[in-house]
């Protein structure tokens, strides 16, 4: 390959020898770098990539050379000293559900009275060891459990007592886990966290993590305490979106040796940059900019039928997919990442219709489809009005059918008449053409506002979403996008006032 500047002033940084920052921003080529790097950068002994996602790790084994780098999922790392125990017991698999884990325990609804029933118990005591699987901390405490507990409409007293209660029933379910000879399911996550506590060194003079800003609590840590190591961090800060995962920004944690950016885009011209820009100044406050191709032609502008549509939300998703199949019943629909998630959510709304509980999280605390119809207009579940307007509308088994319609159609992206995908589940995706939903949110206009109440994590995730498109961008149903892009200014964003989309001389430019 012919390196650009950048990736030239990379790989000079590589081979200083210490541990190296690369900031990248979207569509700049990080893993073509760091595959540059790989390919002709001094290593003083065994290298490993490792990266967020099982997906990203397959699609990354074909670029490297096995003769000098091992490509590894942080999983793959721990199953061999560690993992494999749990397999040789039978123990091995998927995360239980509420109700078999209380089945499993012996729990009743007096375990957590009387704060809850036991199903919505068992989903605290489930959300607290997968804060804790995903943390550094060497035990399991009641901050692993407030935050799920405290998100619940209760007073904060009974919230410390029920987290403190949760806790302590977490505890005992992770010493079941760890017992030789126990009948409890072990998942991946859990021997993950296992390998982690025993500090191991993983014996590489090298470690190149790619997505670096969303890297769990337990891998910084791990990375943290390894010896004679020298570490390179790729990643790009305001593509941070999973931290109601866990995940936290390691481009943040590290303090490198060295320090080197990527601000050439490979995905998109000028006019798609000039939203991106407008996103992180206007919502993000940053000075970062990102520099479209010149080849590349792009647009901003309404779309007839974009080949994919984005969301912030599933409920937003379920819409808009719900409205295309209605209007096309014969056109080939696709979800990113599946329908497994919608259909969980119309089965947990049936059976709530039924007066049953379900173990769906977002509807697990409720004991009757009545009590989510009533919640909707109560802060902190407006997220479930879509839901009920479209259960109103079609009855669940209208919406099974059509999610039936679609189910496995994501396997062949290329044959599917439109996509259909929240930002979280394009991440690291780029489609053709993309129309964002509306859903997106914008920071408050007042500044004390918007330092008590803005999370930068929200504009992140409108930074990743307008960078998925590499041709046609349609922002004109997205209030968030046309807000970022109007604030950026006329004389920044080469726009139009009264379209708030870049100006015919501003494609003029990306043409050229």
């Amino acid at each position: 390959m012919k390196a650009t500047v950048e990736q030239q002033r990379c790989l000079e940084a590589f081979n200083e020898g210490g541990s190296l920052k690369i900031e990248a921003t979207a569509g700049s080529g990080k893993t073509t770098t760091l595959r540059y790097i790989v390919h002709r950068g001094t290593f003083y002994g065994r290298a490993l990539y490792t990266t967020f996602g099982r997906k990203n790790i397959e699609e990354a084994k074909g670029r490297f050379p096995a003769r000098r780098i091992d490509v590894r999922t942080n999983h793959s790392l721990a199953f061999g000293p560690c993992g494999s125990r749990w397999r040789a017991e039978g123990r091995l698999g998927a995360r239980p559900s509420p109700g078999k884990l209380a089945m499993l325990m012996g729990w009743q609804d007096a375990t957590f009275a009387p704060y809850a029933p036991v199903r919505t118990g068992a989903y605290y005591v489930l959300a607290t060891l997968d804060r804790f699987m995903q943390s550094s901390a060497p035990a399991i405490g009641a901050e692993h459990a407030l935050p799920t507990v405290a998100a619940r409409t209760m007073s904060r007293a009974s919230a410390l007592q029920l987290a403190g209660r949760v806790a302590e029933l977490a505890r005992s379910v992770w010493e079941r886990i760890m017992a030789r000879g126990d009948t409890m399911p072990c998942t991946h996550d859990a021997y993950l966290k296992a390998w982690a506590l025993t500090r191991p060194q993983l014996g590489y003079a090298h470690v190149l993590l790619d997505e670096a800003q969303d890297t769990s609590e337990l891998m910084i840590g791990l990375l943290e305490a390894q010896e004679n190591c020298a570490l390179v961090l790729v990643g790009d800060r305001y593509q941070s979106i999973y931290g109601f995962r866990g995940a936290h920004n390691a481009m943040e944690r590290f303090v490198t040796d060295e320090h080197a950016t990527l601000s050439q885009s490979f995905r998109f011209g000028h006019d798609i940059a000039v939203v991106a820009n407008a996103v992180l100044s206007s919502f993000l406050q940053s000075s970062t900019r990102v520099r479209g191709l010149p080849s590349l032609q792009s647009r901003v502008g309404p779309v007839d039928k974009p080949f994919c549509v984005l969301s912030r939300t599933n409920a937003a998703l379920f819409g808009e997919l719900v409205q295309r199949a209605v209007t096309e019943p014969t056109a080939k629909l696709a979800v990113v990442g599946g329908v497994e998630d919608l259909e969980n959510l119309v089965r947990g709304a049936e059976s709530l219709m039924r007066g049953e509980r379900t173990w769906v999280p977002d509807l697990a605390e409720f004991s009757h489809w009545a009590e989510v119809v009533s919640a909707v207009d109560d802060d902190g579940y407006q997220h479930l009005a879509s839901l009920v307007e479209l259960i109103t509308a079609h009855g669940p088994a209208s919406l099974l059918a059509i999610l039936g319609r679609c189910r496995g159609n994501e396997a062949d992206e290329a044959s599917c008449d439109q996509v259909f995908s929240t930002t979280h589940k394009a991440k690291g995706r780029e489609f053709p053409t993309v129309r964002l939903c509306d859903d997106f949110h914008a920071p408050p206009p007042d500044p004390k506002e918007r330092q008590a109440h803005w999370d930068p994590e929200e504009g992140n995730l409108l930074y990743v979403a307008v960078t998925r498109a590499q041709h046609e961008l349609d922002i004109s149903g997205c209030f968030a996008a046309q807000l970022a892009l109007g604030a950026y200014g006329t004389e920044n964003a080469h726009a139009s006032g009264d379209a708030g989309f870049p100006s015919p001389s501003a494609r003029s430019h990306a043409a050229c």
